[in-house]
């Protein structure tokens, strides 16, 4: 995003509070913080006589959230590699003291950016990462995940049965659901300047109308999804003609879009009236939608992709005992259901469901009908056309 447009960023209150819970956006990926209370422990190195130098007390057995856990052996430091804003800290924190720990995180912006990150070294570098459906499925054929152990994952039992028996990795062999949701478009209905039926993508692709500045999602499976999607086609087609037409549609758009940009930038775009529709997901629309109630997510009804992040350990992860400590943490209840109400987006945890905030739990747009869920698509790993997802992707956004 050029500076200029940074400078009209004038995000709420509220929005401030948002990034200020991961201080990421697309800049994000390299950086890396720890999330323990440092000061917590100098005061106490201060105020506790034999403290200064000595670590934190930690149980020989902790029996909690669901499962009896040996300490001994499991390391002292967890490392993540999660999108940003999409972990409660508490849930963090509390983690951190029941099991005497520090969490180390690293964040990234899409898919893209984590499958390089983990085929260029990363995966001896992680515990935990968190890959969306298709990345699953790239990185497992690549053999960079390895099996889980479920008798360490007792919470297993938690999940509903949709998600122990989902297409890219059936029987959760290398990966448990975190959370899911569908993109779609966030639309500031209070700035909006056209009189047209929401549930549609024409509104960011169809030239003869004129909604108002828009985003789209600095994301290539995504973005050349949606412009497939509103031609009739599949999100994951790989049909030359096919594909040809969507990039000839996007090239058209491109003029007109305000920007290419992450989740949580276009989220703030549309919290601070800039942008006016916004290509974007559920969650990060709710919780925009919080802060100016004149928001409202849509799922167009020319299709729409329904997605999962999964939680899964790196080959060669150097704590993974650990990793599946903490998966098991979230997939107890109650954390799941604070895990929702944080992030907005909806809980594969069926034991969670009762916990959650009834009016998150009752949104259609967070837990759609079974008529909307019809026409919705999981992304797949394509293989060797990935190439051609590639170089349209490249072309557009080098102009050419």
């Amino acid at each position: 995003m050029t500076a200029k447009l940074r400078a009209r960023a004038r995000a709420s209150a509220g929005a401030r509070a948002m990034r200020a819970r991961a201080r990421a956006s697309a800049g994000a990926r390299a950086m890396r913080v720890t999330m323990r209370a440092r000061g917590a422990a100098l005061l106490l190195a201060l105020l506790v006589p034999g403290a200064c130098g000595e670590p934190a007390a930690r149980p020989e057995v902790v029996e909690a959230y669901g499962a009896r856990v040996e300490t001994a052996g499991l390391g002292d430091r967890l490392h993540l590699f999660i999108w940003p804003d999409y972990l409660d800290p508490g849930l963090v924190r509390e983690f951190e003291q029941a099991y005497g720990v520090d969490v180390v995180i690293d964040y990234y912006d899409n898919n893209e950016a984590l499958i390089a990150k983990l085929g260029a070294g990363g995966a001896g570098q992680y515990d935990v990462v968190v890959a969306s459906d298709y990345a699953v499925e790239v990185l497992r054929g690549q053999g960079r995940l390895q099996p889980l152990e479920h008798a360490h994952i007792p919470n297993l039992k938690n999940l509903d049965a949709r998600f122990r028996a989902l297409p890219f990795d059936p029987g959760n062999v290398v990966s448990v659901c975190y959370q899911w949701g569908t993109s779609g478009l966030g639309i500031r209905t209070d700035l909006l300047r056209v009189d047209v039926p929401l549930d549609t993508w024409r509104l960011v692709f169809d030239s003869a109308l004129a909604p108002g500045p828009f985003t789209m999602l600095s994301d290539p499976r995504e973005t050349i999804g949606a412009a497939l999607l509103y031609l009739g086609h599949s999100a994951n087609s790989t049909d030359p003609a096919a594909l040809a037409a969507a990039e000839r549609l996007l090239v058209a758009q491109r003029s007109r879009v305000l920007t290419y940009t992450s989740f949580a930038t276009g989220r703030d775009l549309l919290l601070s009236g800039d942008a006016v529709v916004a290509h974007n997901y559920s969650g990060d629309v709710l919780m925009a939608k919080a802060e100016v109630p004149a928001i409202r997510f849509v799922i167009p009804h020319e299709g729409a992709i329904l997605w999962t992040d999964n939680l899964a350990v790196p080959a060669g992860a150097p704590h993974k005992r650990l990793a599946e400590v903490f998966i098991n943490f979230l997939l107890d209840a109650d954390v799941g259901a604070r895990l929702s109400n944080f992030t907005r987006y909806a809980s594969p945890n069926a034991a969670a469901l009762p916990r959650i905030d009834p009016a998150l739990r009752g949104d259609p747009a967070v837990y759609p009908d079974s008529a909307v869920l019809a026409r919705l698509e999981i992304l797949r790993d394509l293989g060797p056309a990935r190439a051609l997802y590639d170089r349209i992707w490249t072309r557009l956004r080098a102009g050419g």
